[in-house]
């Protein structure tokens, strides 16, 4: 188990060998890349990078400390990683980790060419559930229609009181069906981006879906 406040020394050459391959980031609608900070059965070992379902990652693997998120400056950069044993007996031993960079450990160095992603930001954005659900009031209960309309700031305030991402850390976005200034007049879902103001301008798609609000709710 490795505290986030830790700091990453990077040895100035790993001779071991490694494993990478490529992975498309267009298999599902929303993948999680994780690393791991301890071995997970089933899973892989400590230090492996991986994707992983949205839900297994808030609900199992960052809150019980297993993994962390891990920031990139595009998806298409993201490699899976598997760490071999002589990878994991040079990191435990002359390793302090800290939050993962955008990089594998053999590409570490001190040279950066964006600021990196906050992590409490990154483990925000990644804990945004896959649909948002609003409960509204319709004209009558017969009518989708609803009473007013659910706007792109509405969706804003719901990510800064729920999730600590306010206006100024995260933009939202319709998805490309919509128009931006676009509004929910009707019950229904409707597809959208929440994207990061810093680092590496992380992004997740969710759903928004707006069913309506029964009487006595």
């Amino acid at each position: 188990m490795y505290a986030s406040s830790s700091r990453i020394l990077v040895r100035s050459a790993l001779t071991s060998s490694r494993t990478f391959t490529t992975t498309s980031t267009c298999a599902a609608k929303r993948e999680t890349f994780v690393e791991l900070l301890q071995d997970v059965p089933g899973l892989g070992r400590t230090f492996d990078r991986l994707f992983v379902a949205p839900g297994r990652a808030r609900n199992d693997l960052v809150p019980t400390r297993k993994a962390r998120f891990v920031a990139f400056k595009d998806n298409s950069s993201r490699q899976v990683y598997r760490a071999t044993d002589a990878d994991r007996a040079i990191l435990l031993s002359d390793f302090l980790i800290e939050s993962p960079s955008s990089k594998p450990f053999e590409q570490r160095n001190s040279e950066t060419d964006i600021t990196p992603t906050p992590q409490h930001l990154l483990d925000a954005l990644h804990l945004i559930p896959s649909t948002l659900v609003f409960h509204l009031r319709t004209i009558s209960p017969d009518y989708p229609s609803l009473h007013g309309s659910l706007t792109l700031s509405d969706i804003q305030d719901r990510l800064a009181n729920e999730f600590a991402l306010p206006a100024t850390e995260v933009e939202v976005n319709w998805g490309s069906e919509q128009d931006a200034g676009a509004r929910m007049k009707e019950l229904g879902r409707w597809g959208a981006v929440v994207k990061l103001r810093k680092g590496g301008r992380e992004e997740v798609p969710i759903d928004i879906e707006v069913v309506r609000l029964e009487d006595g709710q």
